[in-house]
């Protein structure tokens, strides 16, 4: 029977909370469990072209009473119009066909939306509260007998749908079991395919143990080599200490006997200032002004200083060119200056070492040069001495003056193929934890002519003694002698036909080349590698490995040079007086030592890793450690003469985004 229902109006529930609001509701549905537990009908709201309309429950009642359900107040939006759901399909919900029966919970709406329609009682479905309810099948509805306390089904119904189910049963089961079969078939088959690729791997592993095996025997072989070649290297090292000795007694065994020796001129006086004369030291140069003490070792202030003094000279260069060229010069790398011909690439090198109290050396490359014998010369063992070059003559004087800045320029180097002639000069430059070393000739050819040279002295001394002949001090005067004469020809033992003049200039030449080009030759530290290249038809170009162990500066032809910016650059460094060369201790000229640490996270390497994976991997232009590595110590020096950190990139890496 129907429940007799209250009507409320607005104005005598404004004043009622939400629990009172949903206690009424319970009260007017007969509900007695304190839940507004209902079921219906779920539809999706209907097309619309202005707005979505949204899924909402229809046909309500109530689960407990069974009856149906109204609001208990006259609104315009009642029970039998539905209630809202949501904006999403029944399908998106809940998986559901539209129209199925559901049961589920309501609750009071969000109290905008009751306002909004003048319905204190407004419910929304609990979404999360809806569940499906089965019906059914219709033919049974008129079997089902309803008593006073129970709903009976007929039993001839009971045993239909007994055995739709049983059948149901049985044919799912028959499907579970071929299902089963299939899966059977299947997992036969993995295990199969696992065992074949566990053997696979077993046969892998077996093969990686004798890899592992072998490895291990060639290592232990490799130790063993290894112990070889430190004892042959120890052997070796021993070897050189006793021809450096050799070399050291006869320089010793000349300077005990220089006065004696430059008499009879066997030596020169080049040679015998060699001896007892002394180097140049900065202190006794021609009048200058001291880096440290003038600019307090201010490297872009020296800067400064240079450009104005080399105004002054009227060479004119803009600033960078002068930082990058100090810098490159602090790195002892390398440096190639390339440009068309009169950009100023050669006097550069000239008028920075004069401004610097240094000396130039500029050495013509020929086109002929195929070898490092060009560079370096080699030993004659016809005329037993050593045949210079330029560039060695420049090294040797270079290390005799250790105080003085040397800077070695090979002109036109490219006129030649570079790595011809240079590969080994360039191998030796890599070092960078000592001063490089090259081997000129053997050590042994200085014990020679020390023997020889002690049979000689030993020969005319006694000739000496012999005839108390101890007034002749000069080789002339030995000649005339013919006593001397007769008895050195008798200890040679020469006839009459042998020329003791011969055989006194033979000597003289052993003894000039031993002591004027050593067997070996460290490069000395005030030494800088310079080359200057043109790029035209008469050239070789730069191969990657020259390239990848040199820093390169371009030069553009002067005719492009803002000479009023230049004159502005120096008229604001405010300097007075710039005639005099600015000297640098060696050492503030930049010392060789091991390239800073390749780091990940530094910003410099970041940038060229990325630079190198997307921008010149993908056009065939490699670079490798060592660029980064010297860009790196070049980043580090060039801070020193501007903190402009937008101007820092290396020369050889500014030439590649060219």
């Amino acid at each position: 029977m129907a429940l007799e229902q209250v009507i409320y109006n607005l104005e005598e529930v404004k004043g009622f909370s939400d629990e009172e609001l949903y206690q009424r509701l319970c009260e007017s549905w007969g509900i007695t469990n304190g839940k507004l537990a209902v079921w219906g009908k779920i539809l999706n709201g209907p097309d619309s072209d202005s707005r979505k309309l949204p899924t909402r429950l229809l046909e309500i009642k109530s689960l407990q009473t069974g009856l149906d359900t109204e609001y208990p107040i006259n609104v315009r939006l009642t029970m039998d119009k539905g209630v809202f759901v949501s904006f999403k399909s029944v399908e998106e919900l809940f998986g559901l066909e539209d129209g199925s029966f559901v049961s589920c919970e309501l609750a009071l709406a969000p109290q905008s939306e009751r306002e909004k329609h003048e319905n204190p009682f407004e419910c929304n479905v609990v979404v999360s509260s809806v569940r499906r309810l089965i019906k059914l099948p219709e033919y049974t509805a008129n079997d089902i007998i309803k008593g006073d306390e129970n709903i009976f089904l007929d039993e001839a119904v009971y045993k239909q749908h007994l055995q739709n189910v049983q059948s149901r049963i049985d044919s799912e089961v028959t499907a579970l079991n071929a299902e089963f079969e299939r899966e059977e078939s299947s997992l036969k088959a993995q295990i199969s395919s696992y065992k074949d690729q566990l053997q696979h791997v077993q046969d892998d592993l077996n093969q990686k143990n004798n890899v592992l095996s072998q490895a291990i025997a060639k290592a232990q072989k490799l130790e063993v080599e290894h112990s070889e070649w430190q004892h042959k290297i120890a052997l070796q090292k021993k070897a050189e200490e006793t021809m450096s000795k050799k070399i050291e007694r006869l320089k010793a065994y000349v300077e005990s006997k220089a006065g004696f020796l430059k008499s009879f001129e066997f030596l020169d006086d080049d040679d015998f200032d060699l001896f007892v004369g002394s180097t140049l030291s900065n202190k006794d140069r021609d009048e200058h002004i001291s880096f440290s003490q003038a600019f307090d070792s201010n490297y872009s202030d020296a800067v400064s200083y240079i450009q104005a003094h080399l105004k002054e000279r009227d060479i004119l260069y803009p600033r960078h060119i002068i930082e990058n060229f100090l810098t490159l010069i602090r790195t002892h790398d390398l440096i190639i200056l390339a440009g068309d011909s009169g950009s100023g690439k050669t006097n550069l090198v000239q008028s920075f070492a004069k401004a610097i109290g240094g000396v130039s050396k500029i050495i013509p490359v020929k086109p002929n040069w195929t070898s490092s014998e060009d560079l370096l010369g080699y030993y004659n063992p016809l005329e037993k001495k050593y045949l210079v070059t330029p560039f060695l003559e420049a090294l040797i004087e270079a290390k005799q003056n250790p105080d003085i800045p040397y800077f070695i320029c090979l002109d036109e180097m490219n006129l030649a193929r570079v790595e011809y002639y240079f590969a080994d000069f360039l191998s030796k430059l890599e070092e960078r934890n000592e001063q490089p070393t090259i081997q000129l000739y053997s050590d042994d050819e200085a014990a020679h002519v020390l023997a020889e040279l002690k049979g000689v002295v030993s020969v005319i001394s006694n000739a000496q003694e012999k005839f108390s002949k101890n007034g002749i001090v000069d080789f002339v005067a030995l000649m005339q002698d013919e006593e001397i004469n007769a008895e050195m020809k008798r200890a040679f033992g020469f006839s009459d036909k042998d020329s003791l003049i011969k055989y006194h200039g033979d000597i003289r030449r052993m003894l000039a080349g031993v002591l004027g080009t050593p067997s070996s030759i460290t490069i000395p530290a005030n030494v800088r590698i310079i080359g200057a290249i043109n790029i035209d038809e008469t050239t070789h170009y730069l191969s990657p490995k020259i390239l990848d162990r040199a820093h390169v500066m371009k030069f553009k032809s002067p005719l492009l040079t803002d000479w009023d910016a230049i004159f502005d650059e120096i008229d604001s460094y405010g300097l007075d007086d710039v005639t005099l060369p600015l000297v640098f201790d060696i050492e503030e000229l930049g010392e060789r030592t091991p390239y800073p640490k390749f780091e990940r996270t530094n910003e410099f390497c970041e940038l060229f890793t990325t630079l190198n994976r997307d921008v010149f991997d993908p056009l065939g232009v490699e670079f490798g450690m060592r660029t980064i590595r010297q860009g790196l110590n070049y980043v580090s020096l060039f801070s020193d003469v501007n903190d402009n950190k937008s101007l820092d990139l290396p020369p050889e890496l500014d030439t590649t985004f060219s």
